[in-house]
């Protein structure tokens, strides 16, 4: 068999193994979980594509390319995002306090309402794996993961 081939036991053995594959499963089933919490607090409309704006659209607003760039997508990308959420009534674009010439993106009244709720929901994902596999071991994740995040995120500044 040449070099740069596989085999499917291999590629199997590679995924049963791969902590991207876990991260990659795990965030699924969160976002799954996600929107079906929002559908039962009444947001029917939302979407796991919308995560990337609401996911890291501050309160006071964000510009449109810092949401790109912190969802790492395209420009082009979140407009059509922040088009579609704009379309629901959940953000709108109005001109940036600070600079004339721009525009950001915030939350109207229904999206704050929207972010109450998604507190709720995501505690009630997080409690559903803390009763999977206990308190201590879910906030142990927590704290490897976020010790994790900020040494990639220092690495990458």
């Amino acid at each position: 068999m040449a070099k740069n081939k596989i085999t499917q036991e291999d590629l199997d053995q590679f995924r049963k193994h791969s902590i991207g594959q876990s991260l990659m499963e795990v965030a699924r089933h969160f976002q799954r979980h996600a929107i079906s919490g929002f559908a039962e607090e009444g947001y029917t409309q939302i979407q796991g594509s919308h995560q990337a704006i609401l996911n890291h659209l501050n309160l006071s607003g964000t510009r449109l390319t810092d949401l790109a760039k912190r969802a790492a997508i395209t420009k082009q990308a979140m407009g059509q995002l922040v088009d579609e959420v704009e379309c629901l009534g959940f953000i709108e674009r109005v001109q940036d306090p600070h600079d004339g010439r721009a525009k950001i993106v915030r939350f109207t009244a229904k999206g704050h309402a929207l972010m109450k709720a998604g507190t709720r929901v995501g505690a009630s994902v997080q409690q559903e794996y803390s009763a999977l596999i206990g308190e201590k071991k879910m906030q142990r994740l927590h704290d490897l993961l976020d010790e994790l995040y900020e040494k990639i995120r220092k690495e990458k500044d």
